[in-house]
C-alpha cells in the first residue's frame, strides 16, 4: 500500500447473501451521494458453483461480482468481498455443508480454491476497491485450530497476488471476538461484530435462538425486563436458561458497550493492525424507537472516537434504512418506490469518520 487506506464507513449488501441477485447501481448512487464508501458484500459460494461441486464454477454469477467492482470503481466505493457461507462452515445452523472447515481437509482445500479463484480474478484492483474477509462469524473451533485456517487462506491468496488485503473475523468465544495474534503482516486486519447486547438488537428475530423468544421492550441504557419470566421456561441446567440468568442485574449502557470493545482497541494499539467492525446492528421488527437510536448513537460514537470503520447491517432490510419493515420508521419515500428511514440514515451519517 503505497499511501494509508480510508476509513470505511458503510453497509453490508446483500445481493449474493443466500440468494442469488445482480447487483444494482442505484445502491451505489445512494451511498456515494449520502457520503459513505464502503460496502461490504457477505456471499454464499453456492451462488458460484453449479451442481453443488465446488470446483464447477459459475462464471455468469462471477461476472455479476466484476460488474460490483466496476460500481465500486465508478462511484468510489471499496468492497469487502466475505464467504459468508465457505465451504465447510456457515453461521446459518439450518444450512447443512458436506464437510467441516474446522476438521476436513476437502474443505480446506476447497477454500482456498475459491479464495485463489477470487485473488487471481482481482489481482488488477487495488486495495482501495476490493479487500477479502476469509469467512464470516467463525465460531465452533479452537484458535489454534482457527489460526492455522486463516494462515493457509492467506498463503493460497498472497501467493496469487501479494499486494491483496485480507481481513479476517475475530473467532467468537464466549460471546466475544477474539483476534488472531501473531500475524504482522500490515497487508492483514481484522474485524469484529457489534450486537450487544441481544436483547436489544435481536428482539423478536426468530434465527435468534432465546431472543427470538424475547417479547419485551427494553428502555436502552438499562437492564433486560422482565428476565425471570423466561428464565422459569427451561430447567434448571438448560444452556438456555443460563443465557437469560447471565443478563441478570447487567446494566447496560455506553461505559459497558465501550468496555466489550476496549479489547480491539488495545489489541490495535499493541499491534498496529487494522481493525474494522464489519456488522452492527438492531432488527427493526420489535425494538423500542427511541432504544435503537440511543444504542446506534453509543455504539456510533464509540467506534467514531477510535477512529474505527463499521458496516451497518444491512443496506436494504429490517436491520438497514430501506425497506426496514417497520413502516413507522420510514419517513420517505425514494424515486423507485424503496421507503427510507431517514433519521436513521441521519445518524449514521453523522458518525462517518474522515
Amino acid at each position: 500500500m503505497t499511501k494509508p487506506l480510508p476509513i470505511w464507513c458503510g453497509f453490508n449488501l446483500l445481493e449474493k447473501f443466500y440468494r442469488n441477485d445482480p447487483f444494482d447501481e442505484v445502491d451505489f448512487k445512494r451511498v456515494t451521494e449520502w457520503g459513505f464508501n464502503f460496502f461490504r458484500l457477505p456471499m454464499d459460494y453456492h451462488c458460484w458453483i453449479l451442481d453443488e461441486d465446488p470446483y464447477k464454477i459459475d462464471e455468469k454469477t462471477l461476472a455479476q461480482i466484476d460488474d460490483a467492482v466496476a460500481l465500486g470503481k465508478k462511484y468510489g466505493v471499496h468492497l469487502n468481498m466475505c464467504f459468508h457461507r465457505a465451504p465447510g462452515f456457515t453461521v446459518n445452523e439450518s444450512v447443512k455443508e458436506p464437510f467441516n472447515l474446522w476438521r476436513d481437509e476437502e474443505a480446506l482445500a476447497a477454500c482456498e480454491f475459491h479464495w485463489r479463484l477470487f485473488a487471481k480474478r482481482y489481482k488488477s484492483v487495488s486495495n482501495n476497491y476490493v479487500s477479502f474477509n476469509l469467512v464470516n462469524e467463525p465460531y465452533g473451533t479452537t484458535m489454534p485450530v482457527y489460526k492455522r485456517f486463516v494462515e493457509r487462506m492467506l498463503e493460497g491468496i498472497w501467493d496469487e497476488d501479494k499486494k491483496r488485503l485480507v481481513i479476517a473475523d475475530g473467532l467468537i468465544v464466549e460471546g466475544h471476538y477474539e483476534p488472531v495474534r501473531g500475524i504482522g503482516n500490515p497487508l492483514f486486519g481484522q474485524s469484529f461484530h457489534v450486537y450487544e447486547p441481544a436483547w436489544v438488537t435481536h428482539i423478536m428475530a426468530g434465527w435468534a435462538g432465546i431472543w427470538g423468544t424475547y417479547d419485551e421492550q427494553p428502555e436502552y441504557p438499562c437492564e433486560a425486563p422482565n428476565l425471570d419470566k423466561y428464565i422459569e421456561k427451561f430447567p434448571p441446567d438448560s444452556p438456555q436458561r443460563r443465557d437469560f440468568q447471565r443478563w441478570k442485574g447487567v446494566f447496560v449502557d455506553r461505559k459497558w458497550l465501550e468496555n466489550w470493545m476496549k479489547p480491539w482497541f488495545e489489541f490495535r494499539k499493541e499491534t498496529g493492525s487494522l481493525i474494522h467492525c464489519g456488522e452492527l446492528g438492531t432488527y427493526a421488527y420489535r425494538v423500542p424507537r427511541q432504544t435503537q437510536l440511543r444504542w446506534f448513537t453509543d455504539v456510533l460514537g464509540i467506534l467514531r472516537e477510535n477512529k474505527v470503520g463499521w458496516a451497518q447491517w444491512n443496506f436494504r432490510g429490517p436491520f438497514g434504512v430501506i425497506n426496514t419493515g417497520r413502516e413507522e420508521f420510514h419517513s420517505e419515500i425514494l424515486p423507485n418506490g424503496d421507503r427510507l428511514d431517514r433519521r436513521m440514515l441521519e445518524l449514521l451519517r453523522k458518525n462517518i469518520i474522515h
